[in-house]
């Protein structure tokens, strides 16, 4: 269950999470899915700036 597992790297404790309604769980789920998104894009972004400094110095 990676729901329960990230929003307790987040500070949140299992009886929290375990104890959402369903409702409730899928909004949970939809922000972890999009700040899960929001960081894949900031390591993207972050990479591709950095090649681009690399290709830039040659």
């Amino acid at each position: 269950m990676w729901l329960a597992g990230y929003w307790m790297r987040h500070g949140y404790r299992p009886e929290e999470i375990l104890a959402l309604s369903p409702a409730e769980r899928s909004v949970w789920q939809a922000i972890a899915e999009l700040n899960r998104e929001e960081e894949r894009e900031m390591v993207r972004d972050a990479v591709l700036e950095a090649a681009s400094l690399l290709i830039g110095k040659k």
